[in-house]
């Protein structure tokens, strides 16, 4: 079967069991199960941003990064409104980033920058009634569209789940580690 007539899946199980062979080969001591998951795992995030992207600029005309916000807006419950320094933590970006996400929703009658009454001087980011209105249609859309598409029972989707809660929850533990720093290493 040529190269052009195989799905994304089968060239993707390929590349991984390449992957695996060769490193497997470079180093007989080391597990392939011990890096390959994080191979699936940095793939499966890229796709899942890619249809993400495809899907929220096709149905709503929103890049899916500003999607992400909207949820994170969402998420937060009445009034709908976070400060901008817990939207770049809460979606893992950086400050410059927000400030650009925000720019462009606002632009887009989504968000408003309102005083933050709490903190003279600073703002929130609040969604306006459109911008629910997108978030929510948005939000149960993609459920339903990666429902749809993968092929995954409830009890599958609850456990992988609680998996992927337990690697998160390491992982930031390990991003933790002072010893990580390149500062306290020297």
């Amino acid at each position: 079967m040529s190269h052009m007539g195989r799905n994304r899946a089968e060239r993707e199980s390929d590349e991984l069991e390449q992957i695996s062979t060769a490193m497997a080969r470079e180093d007989v001591d080391v597990d392939p199960a011990d890096y390959l998951y994080l191979a699936y795992l940095t793939r499966l995030g890229r796709a899942i941003e890619r249809i993400g992207q495809r899907h929220c600029l096709a149905r709503y005309g929103v890049p899916f990064s500003d999607m992400r916000l909207l949820f994170a807006l969402r998420r937060a419950g009445p009034p709908h409104a976070m400060r901008p320094t817990e939207l770049f933590r809460a979606l893992l970006v950086t400050s410059g980033a927000i400030t650009k996400q925000v720019d462009r929703l606002a632009a887009a009658g989504l968000v408003e920058r309102l005083p933050d009454p709490s903190h003279g001087g600073a703002f929130l980011i609040r969604m306006t009634g459109r911008g629910r209105t997108v978030a929510e249609a948005g939000f149960r859309s993609l459920v339903a569209l990666y429902a749809e598409r993968i092929h995954l029972s409830q009890r599958e989707r609850r456990r992988l789940a609680k998996l992927c809660e337990k690697l998160l929850a390491d992982v930031n533990r390990f991003l933790g580690d002072p010893a990580l720093d390149v500062e306290s290493a020297a």
